[in-house]
């Protein structure tokens, strides 16, 4: 999956929508972290095994989305 980094947060939010919708078995979570990977790595390795992985939630948490909004541009 090939994803501008130039997306903003809401984009990337309806696009982890569209992916979960067509991948069933993914935790929430899951699909989260596999779309953020794809579009800012670099953020994605930021939450690897730190308090606002997603990765094994079903849901994200609203600290979460807060600290990844607070990246997204500086993070690129």
């Amino acid at each position: 999956m090939k994803i501008s980094p130039d997306i903003s947060y809401e984009d990337f939010l309806a696009l982890v929508d569209k992916y979960h919708q067509s991948i069933k078995t993914n935790r929430y979570g899951q699909t989260y972290f596999l779309v953020l990977s794809s579009a800012k790595p670099q953020l994605a390795e930021l939450l690897k095994g730190s308090l606002h992985d997603p990765f094994h939630k079903d849901t994200i948490s609203e600290q979460t989305h807060q600290y990844v909004k607070s990246k997204w541009i500086s993070n690129g």
